[in-house]
């Protein structure tokens, strides 16, 4: 336990199932734990900065109430991340037909990339807030192409169906901006928030 007037340790929670927002901050090298958030209707159409900065903030909030120690401030952090074309939010495919119908319509095509980040202090409340947009190509993919993607990568989990880091990279031709955003976390911004909370990067890092 912490000693009387003893300012408490803080450490960060990621509130999310991706294992790609948990390799993420392994590679970052915090000291951090994961918590899954609770499951709840996601808005899924409209803005989508306003889309997945709502859906971070629901679901570090999910998670908020399972922070409770006197030994610890915790630092909860939330992400949403979701593909943006011809103002068409796709986010997670619900079927392998949808992650076809996906790929297919972003094929040769420019697309944005769009993740909201949120912090909440479990000591104060306080919360805070950002988002990026990533630009990304894909090169022009045939019917054999895709059918041969889709059958190696588990594209159910994946906004816009796939996986920069993984398989998806085959699909991709460039980038613009964060490449990590496009992983699930804009770790610039990210690092930014974490500042406002006086969150020394370099002196909370796993040991």
């Amino acid at each position: 336990m912490s000693g009387q007037g003893e300012e408490p340790k803080i450490k960060i929670i990621l509130a999310s199932a991706s294992p790609r927002r948990k390799k993420i901050f392994e590679n970052l090298g915090f000291d951090f734990e994961v918590l899954f958030p609770e499951k709840h209707v996601e808005e899924v159409q409209g803005n989508p900065i306003r889309i997945t900065v709502r859906n971070s903030i629901e679901k570090a909030r999910s998670v908020l109430g399972r922070c409770r120690s006197r030994d610890y401030r915790y630092l909860v952090c939330g992400f949403d991340t979701v593909v943006y074309y011809k103002n068409r939010v796709f986010g997670k495919p619900s079927d392998p037909d949808q992650a076809y119908h996906f790929i297919s319509m972003l094929s040769g095509r420019v697309h944005r990339v769009v993740s909201g980040a949120c912090i909440i202090d479990s000591e104060t409340g306080r919360l805070e807030t950002d988002s990026e947009v990533t630009e990304v190509r894909f090169r022009k993919l045939g019917r054999a192409e895709i059918d041969y993607y889709i059958s190696r990568e588990n594209v159910l989990d994946k906004a816009g169906a796939y996986n920069i880091d993984g398989a998806g990279a085959l699909l991709v031709e460039r980038i613009e901006g964060c490449f990590f955003n496009v992983m699930g976390v804009p770790v610039f911004k990210f690092i930014n928030l974490l500042r406002k909370f006086d969150f020394k990067i370099l002196n909370h890092s796993k040991e």
